[in-house]
């Protein structure tokens, strides 16, 4: 029977580490899971070492854009109510007619280049938030994208989509409708009656496609789960692809009108100054 393989002087056997190298702990079987303490000390002191600071929270805009909806106006019901609001703290608010050229002639790049105009006329130093509701919701995220000065939006039903779903509920033979004929009628409710708007809207339209933009402001949306005009899943699959974009899903439909106060509410808490200023009461 053969006795203790032999170690040559000067050399160490290939199974022990050579002095002061480190070794491999054999785990505690008393206690499983017990970590070592070194071990322990050395992840607390790395993670310590790595934890970043979180950024401070933007400055609240100094100025403010309400972009209403398509066959709307500058005097829709959730435009007065917010220009209430913002009269109460203060704060300027435009509400500009994008119902141009005209509605028959609308476009999204006449209403874009309407948008523009507004903000060039804004003080040098304003920074800019931007509320917009359904189609408004849509152009707010192209101003963002064209603007600088724009650092914050809240998108009530965005208009996401606006031509790779069912457009105002016209459906295949109504969009073929149109194409043919040039221009449909639809209920505008700003003059609740009927008009006509081009077929330019569409091939305009055709060039946007929100989901190209790379947006890193703070984006709100609130969309109702009664919407049967825009559907909310194009919200909320928005909001999931993007870390910056917080989505409040609420019981209400495309008008969102039965939660004016409480989108409010959301809007002040975010923007409301920390020091100073208005207090908002």
């Amino acid at each position: 029977m053969q006795g203790p393989r032999q170690v040559p002087p000067g050399r160490r056997s290939l199974h022990r580490p050579p002095p002061g190298a480190r070794q491999a702990r054999t785990p505690d079987r008393r206690f499983p899971g017990r970590r070592d303490a070194r071990r322990e000390a050395w992840w607390s002191s790395r993670q310590k070492t790595e934890k970043r600071p979180l950024p401070a929270p933007p400055a609240p805009p100094t100025h403010w854009l309400y972009l209403h909806g398509f066959g709307s106006s500058p005097h829709s019901q959730k435009a007065r109510f917010f220009q209430q609001r913002f009269d109460a703290v203060n704060l300027p608010l435009v509400v500009p007619d994008l119902n141009v050229p005209s509605f028959e002639r609308l476009t999204i790049s006449s209403a874009l280049q309407a948008i523009g105009e507004v903000i060039a006329a804004l003080p040098g130093d304003a920074t800019i938030g931007i509320i917009g509701s359904s189609l408004g919701g849509l152009l707010a995220l192209f101003a963002a994208d064209r603007h600088p000065q724009v650092r914050r939006l809240l998108l009530m039903a965005p208009a996401l989509g606006l031509f790779r779903s069912n457009f105002v509920g016209l459906g295949q033979m109504g969009m073929r409708k149109w194409e043919r004929m040039g221009y449909v009628e639809v209920y505008h409710y700003g003059t609740d009656s009927m008009r006509r708007i081009s077929y330019d809207f569409v091939q305009d339209a055709r060039q946007y496609d929100e989901g190209r933009l790379n947006l890193t402001i703070p984006i709100s949306i609130v969309h109702g789960s009664r919407d049967e005009t825009v559907d909310p899943r194009l919200s909320i699959l928005y909001a999931k692809r993007r870390p910056n974009v917080r989505l409040h899903l609420v019981d209400d439909d495309h008008a969102l009108i039965a939660s004016c106060t409480q989108i409010w509410e959301w809007l002040w808490r975010d923007i409301r100054p920390t020091q100073g200023g208005e207090s908002g009461k």
